[in-house]
């Protein structure tokens, strides 16, 4: 729980106006004399006329008695919840909702006497939010409801011009308070946050007990990342199987802050095919203390995501089946052999429930109809340098019963390693891989695929990702898209309808940044300290691609911060050893003593498997002279990041420029040549600006969901109210 958190969301208590902020006001007309003095002295003229429209409206509301009032005691809802969540660690804040496709229906039952506020942001804060507070009338058992929101300028609440929200019902018993009201999806109100595809962050706050109608200062709040639209899950009706892919007692250091961790499995002895139909993470994470390993309320598990990959066949199978049988290898330094291991299967990652496939699909699982042999891939962030002692991994349930389609696993994005480059102090930064339209024409059967679902995966950094379509000189409907992208919530996305996607098609994965809170480039990698963009695209029917990125050409890479050589180390070796995942074996042998001794002296704590962080820093510029002697990252770190002109060049470049394309088949063999392209040439996909064109942000009023014989019905009145020469010039300057 963040406490941010709880200080921004205390004055929740604010909507009713016996508590209203006061502040220094100014009457129209009688600005400060000093103009600078003019933009805050608006926004404090701005806040009056929005205090004075709280009291009017609160005091209304007191005159009615019972505005949006009903009487708990005479109606029950009766609903079909489609979805529950926990909205805090220990249950006592329980969110339920259903929606259509116009409205949405929310049920909160809060371990509370007090009041309880909800509020709806794409941030974690009350700022611009969207906010209803409700309680229970001690005096009566009257549940009540009042629409309010968050103002740009300060984190209080304030009553809605117009009340949007329909309470349903509301009642109490002796430890908590369960309200149950509706509102549009898009009530064409600016007051009111727009609920769509994109994550929403749930803000709540819980008031002590006999806060009726006071609202003094909550006493529990929090935040939690959710996505409101998501499918109704369908119950199997059919016969399911699991089988526990898992480590046993992995004893993580304390001193490594990202480690990766494999292990080989060997598939269920099934005398035929079977298909996989979903997929649940398995988390046991247990903190040592004194030695010893304990359960601990409320311990976060260092397991930030997992990726099930199956191998491709090999002739050795006594090799593979010892390697089942051990507790596998640190992820740097496991055997060449497990490469082969590349078709992802299933892909978990923080604040995500698992997958479960639709009913016409299922992947292949078994020796009869799938393969032998599968690679568990672990990704512990440790940053807090805590031992810990972990049995995590996924479990996999699987039928007898074959679905219409057998399914796979695409993975797409920014090939992961030291070349993706974010610069710091940025606030909207972009960069993309693309999935070239060779690789679908030499894969793909000649009617296409049709995608399923997206997974879209990025770091802490990452605000935006989304999942183009391109076919031909057009840009398509996004596949999937994330404008709330929040690192702890990464649940897979159905693509409502499913999507066809033709051979010759290009997929693009991009991703926008925000690195304002940091001081040196962000790198490419598997550490969160890092970045990635990629995508795992499920769909059917099943072919041989399981892989499909791009990364920039290493010259132009290079070429683009200013460099064109290094001392003892031509750019083709550096381009094999970024090939071969930062392996020594192609390094020169004074550089690669000078490698192994600088990762020797590093006092940090381990990052893991650095995908050629480590060999920037070793590379030492011969030309041009403007750079001589300095280390790449030490040439990174001391450009002048703040200037636009070089950021915006930097970006245009990587983005728009070339593209070295790669293209990977389940037996581990190309699907395609490895090429240096052209960002394709397409015209973009405009925004959709319907919503603006036609609300006319007024009040919707929403149909009545009660019984018209039924007393005390809701009263629904409503009140209307060139890089390298940017890059010399830049020095130069300085």
């Amino acid at each position: 729980m963040h406490i941010q958190t709880f200080i921004t969301l205390t004055v929740i208590l604010l909507c009713d106006a016996k508590l209203p902020r006061q502040k220094e006001t100014y009457q129209i007309n009688e600005l400060p004399a000093n103009p600078t003095q003019n933009a805050a002295a608006q926004r404090l003229l701005q806040f009056d006329r929005k205090t004075k429209t709280t009291s009017k409206i609160v005091d209304q509301y007191k005159v009615r008695n019972r505005r949006n009032v009903f009487d708990s005691k005479s109606y029950e809802s009766g609903l079909i919840w489609a979805h529950s969540e926990r909205l805090d660690e220990s249950g006592d804040v329980v969110i339920r909702w259903v929606n259509s496709d116009s409205s949405i229906t929310f049920r909160v039952e809060a371990k509370t006497k007090g009041y309880i506020g909800i509020g709806f942001n794409s941030r974690r804060n009350m700022r611009g939010a969207d906010l209803v507070v409700a309680w229970v009338d001690d005096r009566n058992g009257n549940a009540q409801i009042l629409d309010c929101h968050g103002p740009e300028i300060d984190n209080i609440a304030v009553a809605d011009e117009v009340q949007n929200y329909e309470l349903i019902s509301g009642y109490q018993n002796e430890t908590h308070t369960t309200i149950e009201f509706r509102r549009q999806l898009d009530t064409c109100d600016r007051q009111d946050f727009l609920i769509g595809d994109d994550t929403t962050q749930v803000l709540w706050a819980l008031g002590p007990d006999g806060s009726d109608g006071e609202l003094p200062k909550h006493v529990h709040s929090g935040s939690r990342p959710l996505r409101l639209l998501l499918p109704v899950p369908k119950p199997e009706s059919i016969p399911l199987r699991h089988w526990d892919v898992r480590l046993f007692n992995l004893t993580i250091p304390h001193d490594m802050a990202t480690l990766f961790w494999c292990k080989i499995f060997k598939a269920p002895d099934l005398p035929m095919k079977h298909h996989i139909v979903g997929y649940q993470p398995l988390i046991d994470s247990r903190p040592i203390r004194n030695g010893r390993p304990i359960l601990e309320k409320n311990s976060l598990s260092p397991v930030h995501h997992m990726v099930m990959y199956e191998c491709a066949e090999d002739l050795d199978k006594q090799m593979w089946n010892d390697w089942a049988e051990s507790d596998g290898e640190f992820g740097p330094m496991r055997p060449r052999e497990w490469a082969s291991c590349v078709t992802p299967i299933a892909a978990w990652a923080m604040g995500s429930k698992g997958e479960f496939l639709p009913e016409n699909v299922g992947i292949p699982l078994g020796e009869k109809g799938g393969v032998s042999y599968y690679m568990l891939e672990v990704h512990y962030d440790n940053q807090a340098l805590h031992e810990v002692l972990d049995s995590s991994g996924i479990r996999i349930h699987y039928t007898p019963s074959l679905r219409a389609h057998d399914a796979a696993l695409l993975g797409s994005g920014i090939g992961v390693s030291a070349l993706h480059v974010i610069p710091p102090k940025q606030r909207q930064y972009r960069t993309v891989g693309i999935c070239s339209p060779e690789c679908s024409t030499n894969t793909m059967p000649e009617e296409g695929i049709n995608i399923v679902s997206v997974l879209l995966h990025a770091h802490g950094q990452a605000r935006k990702i989304s999942l183009k379509h391109i076919r031909g000189n057009e840009e398509l409907p996004r596949i999937s898209e994330e404008n709330s992208y929040d690192v702890h919530y990464q649940q897979s996305r159905i693509v409502p309808g499913g999507r066809k996607f033709l051979r010759g098609d290009t997929l693009i994965t991009e991703c926008t940044y925000d690195s304002t809170a940091r001081d040196k480039p962000i790198l490419g990698g598997y550490s969160v300290l890092q970045e990635m963009c990629l995508s795992f695209v499920l769909y059917y029917p099943r072919t041989e691609l399981a892989g499909c990125y791009s990364m920039p050409p290493v010259q132009e890479f290079f070429e683009t911060f200013g460099v064109k050589e290094f001392y003892g180390i031509s750019m083709v070796q550096v381009e094999n050893l970024f090939f071969s995942s930062g392996s020594l074996d192609n390094l020169p042998p004074q550089l690669e003593l000078d490698f192994k001794q600088q990762q020797r002296a590093e006092e940090t704590a381990v990052q893991g498997d650095d995908q050629g962080v480590g060999l920037l820093k070793e590379l030492l510029i011969k030309e041009p002279p403007e750079f001589r002697n300095k280390t790449f990252i030490a040439h990174l770190n001391e450009m002048p990041w703040s200037e636009s002109l070089l950021t915006e060049q930097i970006e245009k470049t990587l983005y728009r420029g070339t593209h070295m394309t790669f293209c990977k088949k389940r037996d581990d063999t190309w699907g395609a040549p490895i090429e240096i392209q052209n960002f394709p040439n397409f015209t973009e996909l405009q925004n959709n600006e319907t919503a603006d064109k036609t609300c006319h942000y007024k009040s919707v009023k929403l149909p009545s969901v009660t019984t018209p014989n039924i007393a005390n019905t809701i009263n629904l009145s409503r009140f209307t109210l060139t890089a390298l020469t940017a890059i010399q010039i830049l020095y130069i300057m300085r």
